[in-house]
């Protein structure tokens, strides 16, 4: 497969889609938040889409017109109309606005369907369907009241509702262009070096970086776009007239550390079944989890010298196995048994078959 970086177009692309950071709030953030890899994601991050978001303001009733909860006028555009091949943003829209109302109508239905698994097209385009054909099609798609309200007016005004879009992103654009010109640069030397990756593994190395998520079967193609604005993204196009992944300004970034994080929690888990195969060490964590708390007692009981308890003890604290505590001003020692349970699930987890 011949793999190729395509800069013009990660820019139309993240262009087109800028006007949903508006949504960040409402749906992304929720998102981040609930992802397990939220934590590795950093602060600079959040802010750089609540930036964003404070900058669409101004234009956020207009932008609703346009993009919805999961689906957007570009996103239709998309299935025939991939921004590939195009100089310029100009030059897409220009292209776009050049489209017949009859076009851009049947355009949208294509998109509309191939949202729908198992509908057979009994029409081969959107005026021999007619209106209420498009309205019984809308009803077939999982979609909000509102969303399908705007889809509906879409189909009956394709071309000048298309027009007015064009017209946001014109206005827009500037704002875009400010914060993307600050990691252009970056785009550039991205794109390249996943295409290199790529090149000289066969694809195979799209396992390791997508941290194992992604193996070589899923590529649809050799089409590489890097995102600014969305950097966290892992995307596959697969329902466009041209392919493409889109990838993520910061997902590299991002898999490496969650890569050393996981490898330090592997680390820190075998160093904790290692404390408790010494014998001596065991029994130190069952008598402070019976209740014994200082290293004195535990000597008393094992009949072993103080300073070896301690010494124990203190591998026992590195391993997070053991935690000092404090009650009523004094010291002592108590069971980490949270972790001791996290880490035993994980254990689980590492050593359970895999199902086919």
């Amino acid at each position: 497969m011949r793999y190729e970086f395509f800069p013009v177009e990660s820019r139309i692309v993240d262009l087109l889609f800028f006007p949903e950071s508006i949504f960040f709030d409402k749906k992304y953030r929720k998102e981040l938040e609930s992802s397990p890899y939220m934590e590795y994601v950093p602060e600079e991050a959040m802010k750089e889409y609540e930036a964003y978001v404070e900058a669409l303001k101004p234009y956020e009733a207009d932008i609703q017109k346009f993009y919805f909860e999961d689906q957007s006028l570009p996103s239709l555009l998309s299935k025939s109309y991939a921004p590939f091949g195009y100089e310029s943003a100009g030059d897409y829209l220009e292209f776009i606005t050049s489209r017949s109302e009859e076009e851009l109508l049947n355009c949208f239905l294509a998109k509309l369907k191939s949202l729908l698994i198992g509908v057979r097209d009994t029409h081969e385009n959107g005026d021999a369907m007619g209106m209420d054909s498009h309205i019984e099609l809308l009803e077939q798609i999982p979609l909000s009241d509102e969303e399908r309200w705007k889809i509906s007016k879409l189909l009956r005004h394709p071309k000048e509702t298309t027009q007015e879009w064009i017209r946001l992103i014109k206005i827009i654009e500037p704002i875009f262009d400010a914060f993307y010109r600050v990691r252009e640069s970056e785009v550039v030397k991205m794109g390249e070096k996943i295409i290199k990756q790529l090149t000289l593994t066969d694809g195979e190395a799209i396992f390791e970086m997508s941290n194992q998520m992604l193996s070589k079967e899923l590529l649809p193609n050799g089409n590489i776009l890097i995102s600014v604005i969305n950097n966290y993204i892992l995307e596959f196009n697969l329902r466009s007239n041209v392919q493409y992944i889109r990838w993520g300004l910061d997902v590299e970034a991002l898999m490496e550390k969650i890569r050393n994080a996981k490898e330090s929690e592997l680390k820190e888990r075998v160093l904790l079944f290692k404390n408790l195969g010494d014998k001596t060490r065991y029994e130190v964590v069952r008598m402070i989890a019976q209740g014994v708390e200082t290293a004195k007692e535990i000597s008393e009981i094992l009949g072993v010298s103080q300073a070896t308890i301690s010494y124990h003890i203190g591998n026992l604290t590195s391993s997070k196995l053991i935690l000092l505590d404090k009650r009523e001003g004094r010291y002592n020692y108590k069971v980490n048994f949270d972790y001791l349970e996290s880490a035993y699930q994980k254990m689980l987890k590492d050593f359970k078959k895999i199902e086919e």
